[in-house]
């Protein structure tokens, strides 16, 4: 008989969860793998996190324009991003800092005070991002800075699982879970699939959809929440064509994708743009599936969604 122990806290400026399949004598164990994946959430939040200013992260983009020394973990999040913003065209972009610093995303979410948005006069997107994994350094094009927010959790929920199963390689599965990035592998104490519930951003406390996982990340975005700037009318996606908070997009988008970081890239890339434009997007990456939900209007279920059955996905007023 198998059981789910699980861990709660805080971290990455989120609520964070990880919870493991176990058998019903293995709590020691079970303990122990959970203790890793919260350890390795901090490793990644001291290389990752920009409002750290002793990270690897904040010291790189200090140093700008010269080679800096930084850690395995933001070397390998620099090389996803950068092969994110190829895949996408550039609609998902790193170095889009100065854009969200400009708008008043200035600081940690819950210190952000409110103040008229800015242009970010003289950034423009695709800066150059230069890494050197035999040295373990990188650097970055003058006057460049980097935000790894998204794919940042993405990227640490995905090693918390590694180092949880790791620590504990007789663990039938587990899951991690970064204030929505979540990874996933394995079986639950059922013996099947994961289920992730997907909430509703227009009514709220409810459940849209409940996708069915075996292994992968899921990883949603929109603009439902971390608002900011006068009467919250900004928000957090910056749109690389213009530098400003987007126009277009979706109230909020779901991506499931082999990795959760690969999710998250591809959620924001989703969350700036058009119903059409997710479309032919996903149509071009099978390995990709999506939930596009609207301002108004029904929710889309773009690719091979894992639903867990297709009556959750409802029609809304």
């Amino acid at each position: 008989m198998s059981t789910l122990s699980r861990i709660k806290w805080r971290a990455v400026g989120t609520t964070c969860t990880a919870a493991a399949t176990t058998g019903i004598h293995d709590e020691l164990r079970a303990r122990v793998a959970l203790e890793a994946a919260q350890e390795e959430v901090a490793a990644c939040e001291r290389e990752l996190s920009r409002f750290d200013s002793d990270s690897d992260l904040t010291r790189l983009n200090a140093g700008a324009g010269s080679w800096q020394p930084v850690g395995r973990r933001l070397l390998e999040t620099l090389r996803l991003a950068l092969r994110a913003r190829e895949d996408t065209g550039g609609r998902f972009d790193p170095t889009v800092l100065p854009a969200l610093v400009a708008a008043g995303y200035d600081k940690s979410f819950e210190l952000l005070e409110e103040r008229p948005a800015e242009h970010a006069d003289g950034w423009c997107a695709g800066a150059t991002i230069e890494l050197d994994h035999r040295r373990g350094r990188a650097r970055l094009e003058p006057g460049t800075a980097v935000d790894l927010g998204g794919i940042g959790k993405g990227y640490a929920a995905r090693c918390a699982l590694d180092a949880m199963l790791a620590r504990a390689p007789s663990l039938p599965g587990g899951l991690v879970d970064l204030g929505g990035d979540i990874a996933v592998r394995g079986e639950t104490p059922e013996g099947g699939p994961w289920h992730v519930a997907v909430s509703d951003p227009r009514r709220p406390g409810e459940t849209l959809a409940v996708l069915a996982l075996a292994e992968g990340g899921v990883a949603t975005s929109g603009r439902d929440a971390r608002r900011f700037g006068p009467a919250g009318s900004l928000h957090h996606l910056i749109d690389p064509e213009t530098g400003e908070p987007a126009l277009a997009g979706p109230l909020t988008v779901t991506v499931v994708a082999p990795d959760a970081a690969e999710a998250e890239a591809h959620a924001t890339t989703l969350a700036i743009g058009s119903l059409a434009e997710a479309e032919a997007h996903i149509a071009a990456r099978p390995h990709l599936a999506a939930l596009y939900v609207p301002h108004a209007g029904p929710p889309t279920p773009l690719g091979a969604l894992p639903l867990e059955t297709p009556r959750l996905v409802v029609s809304l007023a």
